[in-house]
């Protein structure tokens, strides 16, 4: 690189990132044509029937009523004590994991996912990761300098890929000392796959016999979508990161922006388990540096919201309402894609729960382009399609696959 006032390490092509490019022509779309006549399967907010946002008014309410002392003032660095003590308890359920646990506020899952790729690699080191993945992941990587690699996420039989796993992590721990495995499970962006008990353990299983003296390996999970992936007992695979050997280290990246309909509040945390209270602390330390150096702390109405919720039986009932009807609405728009899909022989990857649907295709881009020829907008990724069944209504999703079966067709020709 040539002498330039940006540093060597800041200098980035300018990003356009592909989803909101769709998003925005799918609003011009709208404008001209009329919503009714076009299918937007864009963006990862769980829109209503009638094409507006959900923002659930248990949550909403809160704010409106909250003092806006509260909502003014600084919040503790590594967030306040009562947020972390109810975020880990929604977080787990009744599956918290025996070790030592440790939550710090971030800005959103993101800031958790962030933390992790920081504090546990050094520069060069691997993160390894499905290649159907949220692209923000490869974005860090980028950023921080950590080399991004990833593996065939489903065999054959549709099942994780435990074999391509291994290998990749194998080529990992054998280039470098530490190793970052992502794990977006249940309801994987963008597929909607969750991974199941049975496999876990032989996940775990592998991990272990390699996390041998002088090796470190850390597993994130990325459970942005957990609560949109059944009614509580998806969360049993917690238990199984209990008693992990030392050089094990879990974080779980928690965010409030789907499953209290809070995107733009920006509120999360990191939850840390490990067998070892030490090192659970000196990460709790770690992250919160990191919290002082980033964004000083977190929006103290985010953290409010959840404490007040949940400290309100009353309003935590109208919330858990609100919450179970709009899993059951997504459920609904699932099943009527799930189903059309079988009708015209048009291949998903599995779906267990969450915001999207995948598609596998040869050429994603020129389907895509194809699909707004039949308004419908969908974003296109390097290994298919990402159907939001989130933004896309019940009767517009009965007839999106046979759309998308007739794109694929013309494209393939």
């Amino acid at each position: 690189m040539g002498k330039d006032i940006i540093a060597d390490h800041a200098r980035w092509p300018r990003l356009e990132d592909e989803i909101f490019k769709v998003n925005k022509e799918c609003k011009e779309a709208i404008k001209e044509k009329g919503r009714d006549k076009i299918i937007d399967s864009t963006l990862g907010t769980l829109i209503d029937d009638n094409g507006n946002l959900v923002a659930f008014d248990s949550v909403y309410d809160t704010l409106k009523d909250m003092d806006k002392n509260s909502i003014a003032s600084y919040a503790a660095i590594e967030g306040d004590q009562a947020y972390l003590d109810l975020l880990v308890d929604n977080c787990f359920g009744p599956y918290k994991p025996d070790a030592y646990i440790k939550a710090i506020a971030t800005a959103g899952g993101t800031g958790a996912i962030r933390h992790s790729f920081w504090t546990f690699l050094n520069q060069g080191d691997y993160v390894i990761c499905p290649n159907w993945y949220w692209p923000a992941y490869q974005t860090m990587c980028e950023e921080f300098d950590r080399e991004f690699k990833t593996y065939e996420f489903l065999d054959q039989d549709f099942n994780f890929n435990l074999e391509e796993f291994t290998k990749t992590l194998d080529f990992a721990l054998e280039k470098r000392d530490r190793v970052l495995c992502v794990f977006n499970s249940p309801a994987n962006n963008p597929t909607g796959f969750s991974i199941d008990d049975a496999m876990w353990d032989k996940i775990l299983d592998v991990i272990k016999k390699r996390a041998v003296s002088g090796k470190f390996i850390t597993m994130l999970l990325d459970v942005a979508y957990i609560e949109f992936a059944g009614d509580g007992s998806q969360k049993k695979f917690f238990k199984k990161f209990s008693s992990l050997p030392e050089n094990i280290i879990t974080t779980v990246a928690y965010s409030m922006s789907k499953s209290y309909t809070a995107y733009g509040i920006r509120t999360g945390a990191c939850i840390i388990i490990s067998s070892n209270e030490d090192i659970a602390d000196r990460t709790f330390d770690s992250m919160k540096h990191s919290n002082r150096s980033i964004w000083s702390n977190i929006t103290h109405a985010g953290m409010n919201i959840l404490v007040d919720i949940e400290s309100d039986k009353s309003k935590k009932k109208s919330y858990e309402d609100e919450l179970k009807e709009n899993r059951q609405l997504l459920e609904k728009r699932a099943r009527a894609f799930v189903e059309n899909s079988k009708e015209v022989s048009l291949i998903h990857l599995p779906y267990f729960g969450g915001f999207f649907i995948s598609i596998p295709c040869d050429k994603p881009k020129e389907v895509a382009e194809k699909l707004k020829e039949k308004d419908m907008y969908i974003v296109a990724n390097k290994n298919g399609l990402r159907f939001a069944v989130c933004a896309v209504s019940e009767e517009k999703c009965i007839i999106s696959p046979r759309l998308i079966k007739e794109a694929i067709d013309e494209v393939d020709k």
